[in-house]
């Protein structure tokens, strides 16, 4: 029997698959060295760190978690701002998204699988090798995608499981052993370094709002992406917590010696020598598990933005019997590739952060505004309790975050949102003369 055609994508994920999704992007490569950079700032005060960014990133997600729930649409924040603000700051935000911020943080992650396998196999630092290791991690990706969302989030969960259970296990046993001398302290730290020590961490927080990209696929988005995303973060909190306090409790000063690799020098305490082989594997699995997150979901924010008719429409098409938005998902993958390979990502990685940063500031913004004109075509969405206070905090602690970024960061986002500016009055220009519409 023919399989059913469809232009539609399929409604396959459920509330695992957003929580998956979230842990997936959140608990990367950073989690492997966070704790004995924000010690070496902190000392044994550095869980004041951890607290204030779970506080900034709980009131995020529950922002996100109504806008999700508002509009349970594909594209996530691309989508909530494309709605609130129109085509102009929708436009801006998809582009800023997929390039300024996927499709670069897809070039550093597969480089980072490169230099994992190559501490341990030297011919992965050798450029053919690499180029054809980026060539088979994009196609088997884009293979996964291609054929289904189900069929990704089945990977993707491999690997995320195999991660999260197996850090809970280094972090069980290691829990048994603190000495509880290494986590208490006196005073109050100054509250500059505090800071300093947030500005790391919340980069590392960075990325699990992808898990509502899409919504469109979602098997009851109204319920399943609020809930999966907002149960997700709060699991990333306490997971960045409880790792930092096994490290910090049994390695203490000791993280200082070894701020590049603190989770392998904990490990080494526990295992032995085999510890770091241990953790050289775990950290590999981590940065795949959060590749293969951001490659499945990106090309749902190009094909939203290409369906509302903000970018070329072909990259709108769904395959008739997957299900899946196969234009959006090969254009990308040729597109990771290309950076991954060249190195060329390296001279814009400055864009990530700030463009992520803007993109949150956007949403919030859209959060806000559909509260106060209370614009929902949604019955029964969640609604935050308190929520105009915790949207108002939130605005002020990422301007707070912005700000600390470096002069070359904010000249470079602020170039960056120029030059789309001027693409898009090009482009509505040139529309307007030859009697298109300017969105479908």
């Amino acid at each position: 029997m023919a399989e059913k055609q469809t232009t539609e994508l399929k409604r396959e994920v459920g509330m695992g698959g957003v929580i998956t999704n979230v842990l997936s992007i959140s608990i990367g490569s950073g989690i492997f060295l966070l704790p004995a950079l924000v010690y070496g700032i902190l000392g044994h005060a550095s869980i004041l760190a951890y607290i204030f960014c779970g506080f900034i990133f709980m009131c995020l997600g529950l922002c996100f978690g109504e806008l999700g729930s508002r509009v349970p649409d594909t594209g996530g924040l691309y989508v909530y701002i494309n709605r609130a603000f129109g085509p102009m700051a929708g436009f801006i935000a998809n582009i800023l998204y997929w390039l300024g911020v996927g499709v670069l943080a897809c070039g550093a992650l597969m480089n980072a699988l490169a230099d994992i396998a190559g501490s341990y196999f030297p011919i992965f630092k050798e450029t053919g090798m690499r180029v054809a290791f980026f060539a088979a991690i994009t196609a088997f990706s884009c293979f996964l995608n291609f054929k289904g969302i189900k069929d990704s989030m089945v990977f993707i969960k491999i690997l995320t499981w195999t991660k999260v259970l197996s850090l809970m296990a280094l972090v069980s046993i290691a829990l048994t052993q603190i000495d509880f001398a290494n986590i208490s302290w006196e005073g109050f730290p100054e509250f500059g370094q505090v800071g300093e020590a947030s500005i790391l961490l919340i980069f590392a927080f960075l990325g699990g709002e992808l898990a509502l990209a899409n919504g469109g696929e979602m098997k009851d988005p109204t319920r399943t992406g609020p809930m999966g995303f907002i149960i997700g973060i709060v699991m990333v909190i306490l997971g960045f917590c409880t790792i930092h306090l096994a490290a910090q409790g049994v390695l203490g000063d000791l993280m200082l010696t070894n701020q590049e690799a603190p989770l392998a020098e904990l490990a080494k305490v526990i295992f032995g020598e085999t510890g770091f082989l241990l953790v050289l594997i775990l950290s590999f699995i981590a940065v795949w598990s959060t590749l293969s997150s951001i490659i499945t979901l990106l090309p749902r924010i190009l094909y939203a933005g290409a369906k509302d008719g903000l970018l070329h429409p072909v990259l709108s098409k769904v395959h008739p019997s997957h299900g899946t938005p196969y234009v959006a998902i090969l254009f990308l993958g040729v597109l990771e590739f290309a950076f991954a390979a060249s190195g060329s990502f390296r001279y814009l990685l400055v864009l990530v952060t700030g463009a992520s940063l803007v993109i949150y500031f956007g949403a919030v913004l859209a959060y806000l505004k559909f509260r106060w004109k209370n614009k929902s075509d949604v019955p029964n969405y969640f609604r935050v309790p308190f929520g105009n206070t915790i949207g108002i905090i939130t605005l002020i602690a990422l301007a707070w975050v912005f700000f600390q970024l470096s002069n070359n960061e904010l000249l470079a986002i602020g170039l960056f949102i120029l030059l789309l500016a001027v693409i898009y009055i090009l482009r509505t220009q040139i529309k307007k003369r030859s009697n298109q519409p300017i969105i479908n």
